[in-house]
């Protein structure tokens, strides 16, 4: 269909909408998109991608009608309208997750019904399902899943970077549950951070076996420095640990330490005990300070030039985790280190986060 002949359904579309006459719904519409609906199917791909933002059905369904080729059109980045509206459906894959307007919902499972391919991922290799998982948005991942989504699709040309890693990277364990059916990949790291048997990936001599390290080509997203991995079965023991503590698996965590792996090791951009905070997981903190891990111990941690020479306590003020930051001071935690960067305390690092109470309960500590 010519985009003139949906320029005019999207003006009757509006009419109908708005009560406004034929001129006024143009001029409005026009004004909105520019000259965009009078052009290519990257433009089309832009006004789709709006209207399922704004949850306009209406307009929504009028331009899949016309132009079903919008469902395989990419922008700039490799994006699809699927891939768009669940970036959209997710506020823009945040964490903590954000539900999303039902009327946004109802525009993505409109595109599914449409035919739109939910295994197409951008120029990075991400798909709607890396939206989900990595948000823990359970809802969207149960619907994608339902859809026929892939458990393999992999970021970045890796193997090991699939929904499932970016779920547990970020302890999104409702979503990963859904995701890990079955594991994809399964090696020790997921099994560890899922809380299933760890025997599959330990030989009779008690060394790791080959499926321990299976696809781990894949460490964290893009915006964490790059990590050349020595693959050392120590390495593959301490990261397994890390994720672990961030699921709160106290269980896989007795497991690996008894396989050898170190509580304060810095495989990769944080401790256990580093990441059992980012959760705010007092259990899974509290076992790794009872198993040795030192609370004061300097190290760089999360994305790049986040955490440097810093402690678990900034981690626990900047993020208001106020479960750990008690846990910390109770057990006698620094509160006066200052991180390498920017010689905060915690109670800066709180203070600048915004966060609130926890700045409050440290100060109240003096």
């Amino acid at each position: 269909m010519t985009a003139r002949r949906t320029l005019k359904r999207l003006i009757r579309a509006r009419m109908s909408k708005t009560g406004e006459a034929y001129t006024t719904a143009r001029r409005h519409l026009l004004r909105s998109a520019g000259d965009s609906l009078m052009n290519n199917a990257t433009n089309l791909l832009q006004q789709a991608a709006a209207a399922a933002e704004r949850g306009d059905l209406t307009m929504l369904a009028t331009l899949l009608a016309d132009s079903p080729e919008v469902l395989t059109g990419r922008d700039g980045d490799g994006e699809t309208l699927l891939g768009l509206a669940c970036r959209a459906a997710t506020g823009g894959v945040a964490i903590p997750p954000v539900a999303g307007p039902p009327a946004l919902h109802a525009a993505v499972d409109a595109i599914i019904a449409a035919g739109a391919d939910p295994d197409a991922g951008n120029q990075e290799g991400w798909t709607p399902l890396h939206s989900a998982a990595m948000a823990g948005h359970v809802e969207l991942t149960r619907r994608l899943l339902a859809a026929g989504a892939a458990l393999d699709s992999g970021l970045y040309g890796s193997r090991g970077g699939t929904p499932l890693a970016l779920a547990l990277f970020y302890a999104k364990q409702d979503a990963a549950e859904l995701i890990a059916q079955p594991a994809t990949p399964n090696n020790l790291r997921h099994a560890a951070a899922l809380g299933r048997d760890l025997s599959p990936f330990v030989s009779g001599t008690g060394e790791l076996t080959a499926q321990a390290s299976e696809s781990l080509d894949w460490a964290a997203p893009n915006w964490f420095p790059e990590w050349q991995r020595s693959l050392s079965e120590q390495e593959v023991l301490d990261e397994a640990l890390t994720w672990a503590a961030r699921n709160g698996q106290c269980g896989s965590m007795v497991t690996l330490v008894e396989l050898g792996a170190d509580v304060n090791a810095n495989p990769f951009r944080g401790t256990a005990l580093l990441w059992a905070i980012y959760s705010d997981d007092v259990q899974a903190a509290t076992w790794l300070l009872d198993a040795g891990a030192d609370p004061d111990l300097r190290h760089d941690f999360g994305g790049a030039g986040h955490g440097v020479s810093a402690v678990a306590m900034h981690l626990a003020a900047q993020h208001g985790g106020m479960g750990c930051l008690r846990l910390l001071v109770e057990r006698g935690a620094d509160r006066t280190i200052v991180d390498g960067s920017h010689g905060g305390t915690p109670q800066g690092w709180a203070e600048f986060g915004g966060a609130g109470e926890a700045a409050a309960y440290l100060r109240g500590l003096d």
